[in-house]
């Protein structure tokens, strides 16, 4: 009996100890800087991307915005033609979060004309079920009509079926044949944008026209034959000496740039992860360092 008794009391215990991390993991809210990026329209500083072709982690969108919204993260980056916004919208419904507390992204596919880009909008919005929207981007400057595409958009805009309007995978020469006709500046430009690769030009452009520049694959595409961060001797070295993760690195220094960016993770420690890039700063070594491993390609 007394064998008995040790395993049941060890048995006890474990229990004990995994109920206790479930709290602390429960408990532990993650908490996200936003940006104005446009008047009284704050964006979080890290969304969530739902996209999941080719995850190595999941391709299910809902365990991503679950666990997201769990986490206390509120900023929620999809698409039309992710054709997964019905499984996002029950996520956030599922999880009882006031919608004024969730910035909501999401994007009609390209330069579709201004009658189509209209009834993506009115889609979206009805995917999402939601009365509205945080930012409708148009996803790449591909088609036959941006002018009438943006038109729509400013006209869902002063509709208040979204509050803020962008662009995406848009080069500056997009972004400068684009506001010849515009009367709405994009409030956001998200283009591919990492220490490996980004299109300093554009960024720069952004920046003088007040337009918020949002990374994406902001650790690289190692899935898509890209270089990793995990492997990167200059990003782990930082990252050893200041007891951070090799991602972490890799997300400051864009935040540090003064960008904001979206994540891809359906694992709740990564996300907590990905968005723990507050507490440290990275010294102007180190900017300087991860300046240097810059791949001079254009990947907007």
């Amino acid at each position: 009996w007394l064998k008995d008794l040790v395993v049941a009391f060890f048995v006890a215990l474990t229990a004990m100890k995994l109920f206790a991390a479930a709290c602390a993991v429960a408990a532990a809210k993650i908490e996200i800087p936003t940006r104005e990026i446009r008047p009284g329209v704050h964006m979080p500083v890290v969304s969530i991307g739902t996209w999941v072709q080719g995850s190595k982690e999941t391709e299910n969108s809902t365990a991503i915005v679950g666990n997201w919204m769990d986490l206390g993260g509120r900023g929620v980056d999809t698409a039309w033609d992710y054709f997964d916004q019905p499984a996002v919208a029950a996520a956030i419904a599922a999880h009882g979060v006031n919608r004024k507390d969730v910035f909501i992204t999401t994007k009609i596919p390209a330069c579709v004309g201004k009658g189509e880009a209209a009834k993506l909008v009115d889609a979206d919005l009805k995917q999402l079920n939601t009365q509205y929207l945080d930012l409708v981007l148009v996803h790449m400057p591909l088609g036959f009509d941006c002018d009438g595409t943006w038109a729509a958009l400013e006209e869902a805009l002063q509709a208040n079926k979204t509050r803020s309007i962008g662009v995406s995978n848009f080069r500056k020469s997009n972004l400068e044949s684009l506001l010849k006709k515009a009367t709405v500046v994009p409030a956001v430009n998200q283009i591919g944008y990492s220490v490996f690769g980004h299109n300093e030009d554009t960024i720069q452009f952004c920046r003088q026209h007040n337009i918020t520049v949002e990374a994406y694959s902001p650790l690289g595409s190692p899935g898509r034959g890209g270089k990793s961060v995990f492997t990167d001797p200059t990003v782990t070295g930082i990252a050893t000496r200041l007891n951070v993760t090799a991602a972490q690195v890799a997300l400051r220094w864009i935040v540090q740039r003064g960008d904001v960016l979206t994540v891809l993770s359906s694992n709740q420690d990564h996300q907590a992860n990905d968005a723990d890039l507050f507490g440290f700063q990275l010294e102007d070594d180190d900017v300087a360092a991860l300046d240097k491993i810059q791949e001079q390609m254009v990947v907007v």
